[in-house]
């Protein structure tokens, strides 16, 4: 019976590299021995063991630290504690993927809205959000991160840049050269703010709302979708009668466009 196998031989057996197996013995895990008549280093079949488990425990990605102790000077009691304290670990894991596919399910569903409803024209009911426009114009992006980026809580996903472009201005100029800037949430995410900062908060009134969604690069003198909306409000019998909210969407920086969805506030002429 072979009680011993060459260190090539145990990482073609269990799947791993040598350096692998090295690794191992720098740790304290793996104990190689010699062969003094070819040099060659081997491996006891109590070492097989150890290694078994060491592959066995890392598979539920416990650490290198405490596999060494496992292997070394744990009883059952102390290796079923480090059991439970990693599937502690592995539950917040899930949690945070959770977190992570909701967060990539709402901005694909972002990018899929832009592609495929770019430039459509429907009357909604006032949306549920509340929006609030910054103090600030030149620096009003870092301004945002430096105020609501919390460790708390997904800001990215919590928070929205908005925009605001007054009636007066739309009709004058269907553009977003001149519009103002600002945040908004939607209602599941305004306790995210203090009671002070809620009351700044404004919601959009009235009956039914354009909405939209348009591509912008901020320079354009006119903006064609914004004046096709116009058309299509007069062609429908309505007017304007307040400012356009835009919420941002997506970024296409190969085109240099942001994607914002789009609120005109209307009324029957």
């Amino acid at each position: 019976m072979n009680e011993k196998w060459i260190i090539g031989e145990v990482a073609k057996l269990f799947g791993v590299s040598t350096d692998t197996l090295r690794y191992y013995e720098k740790a304290g895990i793996l104990s190689a021995h010699k062969d003094k008549a070819n040099g060659y280093r081997y491996y006891s079949y109590d070492e097989i063991v150890v290694l078994m488990d060491t592959l066995f425990f890392r598979n539920m990605e416990l650490s290198i630290k405490d596999i060494k102790q496992i292997v070394t000077q744990m009883d059952v009691g102390d290796i079923k504690r480090i059991l439970y304290q990693n599937q502690r670990v592995v539950e917040d894991r899930i949690q945070e993927l959770i977190k992570l596919k909701k967060m990539i399910n709402q901005v694909a569903s972002h990018y899929e809205a832009c592609e495929q409803h770019l430039g459509e024209f429907v009357l909604v009911p006032a949306p549920s959000f509340k929006y609030k426009l910054l103090e600030k114009q030149a620096d009003d992006l870092v301004d945002m991160i430096r105020k609501y980026k919390k460790e708390d809580w997904g800001w990215l996903d919590s928070i929205r840049y908005t925009l605001l472009v007054s009636q007066e201005e739309l009709l004058k100029n269907p553009s977003f050269r001149s519009a103002r800037v600002g945040i908004s949430l939607d209602e599941e995410n305004l306790y995210r703010l203090d009671s002070l900062e809620q009351q700044e908060l404004s919601s959009l009134n009235g009956a039914e709302y354009l909405y939209t969604i348009v591509g912008t690069s901020y320079v354009e003198p006119e903006h064609d979708v914004l004046s096709k909306a116009l058309d299509y409000l007069k062609e429908e019998g309505r007017q304007v009668k307040g400012p356009l909210i835009g919420r941002y969407m997506a970024s296409s920086h190969k085109d240099g466009l942001d994607y914002y969805e789009v609120w005109i506030a209307t009324d029957n002429s």
